[in-house]
């Protein structure tokens, strides 16, 4: 049983956990904390160990300390403990922060592992009993500290981590790079790993670099042969091209109904006919232009999903409307000669 001793502190007396987890505080909250201090007092003291040269060193509540630091108080109420080795004040330091405070998953991670070396702790069921973590989460937390490297890049979470454990190395990977590239949800997450773990390998490609959706994923890989798949994909793609392209074209068309509106006032200065006249050719030419596109993209309509088929709609729609506005300023042009 650990032998346990409230005492009053010199707050300069008392140093930082040399092992603590934590490597961030907020200094806000250490504020806000060293306020609630002052004005309520201390209501749960710290918790120490002895250390070298008449000092102690903390063991849980290094928050409060830094409060009472930047508060200017004097002295700290702390529970002194003693330990029969550092296994045992680590885990309680640990137990300390994963219970009161979120620890960020990979500085957990770190000091979790050190438990398990410094107590030499054969298997991860046996560290979950003594720091009262499920093994599922310190088996995550683990798989995130070997991906450090990719989490810090990526600003991946745990739970993107724990979603994407069951893919191959490189699957993973490139699954979470489009999940933090495209800041895709969890939910979504979920269903990309599904499709990616079912699809044929071109269907998987296609869809990890942006060429598919998840649901053209989906149906895609329900086509029997790898060339069947093959020109679904390259239809897709086609489309979303046809479908780029005919945007740039109404937003052109529409820039151009902009100017004719400019060119109807200086039509009025005395130049209007010769100006207007030009007006027609140009905007003749991209009526034509948008004209052809959309007549490309009819013949993809049977492969179209509806997303798809809604967009098309859409720009036909726009595409009328720049018709008539075009008809209604030829009826009323031709009113006026």
């Amino acid at each position: 049983m650990v032998k346990t001793e409230l005492k009053q502190l010199l707050v300069d007396k008392v140093l930082a956990n040399f092992y603590q987890p934590r490597t961030k505080f907020d200094k806000e909250q250490i504020k806000e904390l060293a306020e609630s201090i002052l004005s309520n007092g201390l209501i749960n003291p710290i918790t120490v160990r002895k250390w070298k040269g008449g000092r102690w060193m903390i063991v849980a509540g290094e928050r409060r300390w830094r409060a009472h630091r930047l508060a200017g108080m004097k002295t700290i109420q702390a529970f002194v403990k003693e330990y029969k080795d550092d296994g045992e004040w680590m885990i309680e330091s640990l137990i300390e922060n994963v219970h009161r405070e979120d620890l960020a998953p990979l500085e957990k991670a770190k000091y979790l592992k050190k438990i398990l070396d410094i107590e030499k702790i054969p298997s991860i069921e046996q560290l979950s009993k003594k720091v009262r973590i499920s093994t599922t989460t310190i088996k995550d937390l683990f798989q995130m500290y070997n991906m450090r490297d990719t989490v810090r890049k990526l600003n991946l979470s745990q739970t993107q981590i724990s979603e994407t454990k069951s893919l191959g190395p490189n699957d993973r990977k490139k699954v979470l790079e489009k999940a933090s590239k495209n800041e895709i949800g969890n939910r979504r997450l979920r269903e990309i790993v599904k499709v990616v773990k079912q699809s044929p390998e071109g269907v998987k490609e296609a869809l990890l670099s942006d060429k598919i959706n998840v649901e053209q994923a989906e149906r895609i890989s329900k086509l029997k042969t790898e060339k069947e798949r093959d020109i679904a994909i390259k239809q897709h793609k086609q489309i979303a091209e046809v479908q780029d392209s005919v945007e740039r074209v109404v937003e052109q068309q529409m820039s151009a109904v902009e100017k004719r509106r400019l060119d109807k006032q200086l039509m009025q200065s005395g130049n209007w006919i010769t100006s207007f006249k030009g007006k027609v050719n140009d905007s003749k030419k991209e009526l034509e232009k948008t004209l052809k596109v959309l007549m490309v993209s009819t013949k993809f309509i049977p492969v179209m999903d509806e997303n798809q088929k809604s967009k098309l709609e859409k720009t036909l729609d726009r595409f009328i409307e720049i018709l008539n506005r075009g008809k209604q300023l030829a009826e009323q042009i031709q009113g006026r000669l």
